[in-house]
């Protein structure tokens, strides 16, 4: 910043000393402004950088209060000089609202104001204060608050220099108000509150004091928005952004996370007093009934309580256990406060399920998954044939593999199975590419298992037809596996694609059949040519006579139909002749054999007797699929 014409007198007249003084003002003001951004960036979060800024001003200027106020977003943070500790300074803050910022409103550089009367208990002042004021604008120009410097400590005029100081800081405050608090309504933002909290766990040293964590979300907000405008919705926000900063207790900090989820941090208090605060939190919400016309909304919200001196919330972040802890009490009927517990099984399998989404995330970027398979076996007379299922692994960061059942329940549960889906079935087409001609040759088919999830998307429909139409694979070579239940939930869309796929010659399998209520009664409607025995029924056919009637009248249902059929964890020698007896066609379970890498099991049919011409030919299908366990 040059040192302006105010701050060195061009009066040749002007003694040495003048002008001596007027460059080390200039020189201290430019010192100034080239290190407030360095000295304000060292405080962790948007509000303490604020009050940096102002008490970097206040002392620059030696005045005696520097207030910051934007009532739209109840945003009021103030800096006072020893002799203004007496002031009542809400009362100077109302008045600047109610007569000094409707008159200066309009003015687009900083105001020098002079008021005749002195603030009760001031000191320093003589009967008149000053006032140096400038005014915050939002994007679109309008005025929205405004940045006051008042009296100098000695109570001699402020400088020339002060309006323009005042000016830059102001906007520096913009920036840090855009960039620091929500602006709907006014309170912190995540990442400013995410850094206040992890300096609170990191106070929190021992039991003889503690911090806690209120996660909150608003029920059924998204039904106000439904119901009435977004107007609603915001409305209802900003009711609720201003109940919490009128219940909070003192020393707490408020954030809104995002949409309509909050979070209050409630510092220097037992889980008892949070949770106390928490309840009544609940009950005064429940005033904020929405009303336009005739209609009304009620509102409620929704709560998860966490110390930060509990290790569960140590090890897996406060924010993610409180949160989960709220989803409990939203799994419940909404409308209630839960506190984490590490006994609460439900919370912890949440807080596995949100590692495994991490974890689910990297794999699929990186490519971290990989496909093995396991023999499915002919077991009745005239069948020759091997088949296979492709099984999916995923690769851990330390190397370890970790199995469907242990991260296919939180794919479903955060909606990424049509991503995995997709990349499995991509995978298979790029790996068989190579070895299509041969597997051509010796009738290789293969199935892949498509979730419920990607069967409920037209868009995931068109991605497999576009791969079938590209392959030059045989249509027929092809067999996709849909779980009975998954079937019977999206029938219609079930049928259309199932239709559809056949009609390129696919085959169809149903997967887990028998496990339905209705199993019978839907399968005559499904155009299917496979049906895959639901495990449970097969593990103890040997000693269960429901489950080997059950067994047997699927069978017999297989072959009116003409369906072939397979039977799922074959594990013994008697559940295999037990099987045999009842003429089920195929068999899958570790007696059998155990998944192999895909690669290493295309390449026994690539390899030795396949090249020589002495392997014996397909003559039925072989079934692969991305199944969710193997056995």
């Amino acid at each position: 910043m040059a040192a302006s014409e105010d701050a060195i007198s061009h009066n040749h007249d002007a003694t040495p000393s003048v002008l001596r003084d007027a460059l080390q003002l200039a020189n201290a003001e430019l010192e100034f402004v080239y290190n407030l951004e360095g000295r304000v960036a060292r405080e962790t979060h948007g509000k303490a950088r604020l009050t940096r800024l102002l008490g970097e001003l206040t002392r620059f200027l030696c005045t005696s209060y520097t207030v910051l106020l934007i009532p739209a977003k109840n945003i009021r943070i103030a800096v006072t000089h020893d002799n203004w500790q007496p002031v009542d300074r809400k009362m100077i803050d109302d008045r600047l609202l109610r007569d000094v910022f409707p008159a200066h409103n309009q003015s687009m550089k900083p105001v020098m104001l002079t008021i005749a009367d002195t603030p009760h208990g001031a000191r320093g002042n003589t009967g008149r204060y000053q006032l140096l004021v400038n005014i915050l604008r939002g994007s679109d120009g309008e005025a929205i608050g405004m940045l006051v410097s008042m009296c100098h400590v000695r109570g001699v005029p402020m400088t020339s220099n002060a309006p323009r100081l005042v000016a830059h800081v102001t906007r520096m405050a913009k920036r840090l108000v855009d960039g620091s608090f929500d602006p709907l309504t006014g309170l912190m933002r995540r990442d400013d509150f995410v850094a206040l909290l992890d300096a609170a766990v990191a106070e929190v040293q021992d039991d003889s004091d503690d911090h806690c964590l209120l996660f909150l979300d608003l029920d059924k907000v998204q039904v106000a928005n439904d119901t009435f405008d977004q107007r609603a919705g915001d409305e209802i926000l900003l009711r609720f952004a201003k109940l919490l900063r009128r219940t909070a207790p003192s020393g707490a900090s408020i954030a809104r996370l995002g949409a309509d989820k909050f979070a209050v941090l409630l510092r220097h208090r037992t889980l008892l007093e949070a949770l106390d605060y928490a309840e009544r939190l609940r009950d005064e919400c429940r005033s904020l009934v929405y009303l336009r016309g005739e209609q009304s909304f009620p509102v409620t919200v929704s709560g998860g309580v966490v110390s930060l001196s509990h290790p569960g919330s140590q090890n897996q972040g406060p924010i993610v256990v409180a949160r989960l802890a709220c989803a409990k009490a939203k799994d419940h009927g909404g409308d209630r406060m839960e506190c984490f517990s590490e006994a609460d099984a439900s919370i912890i399998r949440r807080v596995d399920n949100l590692e495994l989404f991490s974890k689910l995330q990297s794999a699929i970027d990186d490519k971290a998954f990989t496909l093995v398979a396991q023999p499915i076996v002919p077991i009745a007379e005239g069948n020759a044939a091997p088949h296979f299922e492709i099984l999916l692994r995923m690769n851990g960061r330390a190397g370890e593999v970790i199995l469907p059942e242990q991260f296919f329940a939180a794919a479903e549960h955060y909606r990424m199975m049509p991503r995995i889906d997709r990349h499995v079935l991509q995978t298979f087409f790029d790996t068989i590419e190579a070895l299509e001609d041969c597997l051509a040759l010796h009738e290789a088919s293969f199935a892949l298992n498509l979730s419920g999830q990607s069967l409920s998307e037209p868009a995931f429909h068109e991605f497999v037809r576009q791969l079938v139409d590209a392959s030059t694979l045989d249509a027929a070579q092809l067999c996709f596996e849909i779980t009975e239940t998954a079937a019977i939930a999206n029938r219609a869309v079930a049928m259309d694609f199932m239709q559809s796929l056949r009609s390129r010659g696919c085959r169809i399998a149903l997967d887990d059949f028998g496990a339905g209520l209705s199993s019978f009664a839907y399968l005559r409607d499904m155009p299917v040519d496979i049906l895959k025995i639901d495990g449970s029924f097969v593990q103890d056919l040997d000693r269960n006579k429901v489950s080997e009637s059950m067994v047997a009248a699927i069978a017999q249902v297989a072959r009116v139909m003409q369906l072939k059929t397979v039977a799922e964890y074959v594990e013994s020698d008697a559940v295999l002749a037990g099987l045999r007896r009842l003429g089920v066609d195929y068999g899958q379970g570790y007696l059998l054999g155990r998944p192999k890498p895909l690669s290493e099991q295309l390449n026994t049919l690539t390899d030795g007797p396949l090249l020589d011409g002495s392997w014996i030919n397909f003559t039925d299908r072989v079934v692969v699929s991305s199944a969710i366990s193997d056995n």
